[in-house]
């Protein structure tokens, strides 16, 4: 009887010594995945992190973008008024149609509209250097198109006749175009 306690207490003993050992492999082996995973998990989201900032950046990029070439064509119509009030107070001079208590007031508003030209032509040469910059990616399509048509502009630009509307609308459309491809771009980029 002795033999068989004995057996069966070293079968319990290797039994019990068999057990430890998978209760400690196994331990270790979920040790090991869960850091792992947490590892993965930091991994991934750092990824996301740094995917949301590129992503708000390309936004901002483009918000900013949109802006100064809105602000480029809104100084641009405003240019075509200043140059249509001082064509409108030259041919009035030309036609003489003033008194002499007009020549001062005359004056002042020919030197005003001369004044106001000469800035939104600086405004205007400042902003299209900085859609250039904006605008550097030479394998794609629209952005040269954009600045094919500042181009255009830059060279129509003339503080004395103005800019050539059509070509303002025209530039209006493809500044659209742009930007709706710019839209569905950053979507693309962004899903």
């Amino acid at each position: 009887m002795s033999s068989s306690i004995y057996s069966g207490l070293i079968a319990a003993v290797i039994s019990g010594v068999v057990g430890i050992i998978g209760y400690v492999l196994t331990t270790n082996v979920q040790t090991k995945n869960g850091k792992e995973t947490i590892k993965m998990q930091k991994e991934i989201a750092e990824m996301q992190k740094n995917q949301k900032l590129f992503y708000e950046s390309q936004l901002e990029w483009a918000n900013s973008t949109r802006k100064l070439i809105a602000k480029f064509i809104s100084d641009s119509f405003r240019l075509n008024i200043v140059v249509k009030n001082i064509k409108s107070i030259h041919e009035r001079v030309l036609k003489l149609d003033f008194d002499k208590s007009d020549v001062e007031d005359i004056t002042k508003k020919t030197s005003d509209n001369m004044h106001r030209a000469g800035e939104l032509l600086s405004a205007l040469n400042e902003e299209a250097t900085m859609i250039r910059l904006y605008l550097f990616h030479k394998d794609d399509d629209h952005e040269k198109e954009v600045l094919n048509m500042i181009d255009k502009l830059e060279n129509d630009m003339n503080g004395q006749l103005g800019i050539d509307s059509k070509l303002l609308n025209e530039f209006v459309d493809v500044a659209r175009d742009y930007f709706n491809y710019q839209m569905k771009d950053l979507k693309t980029k962004s899903a």
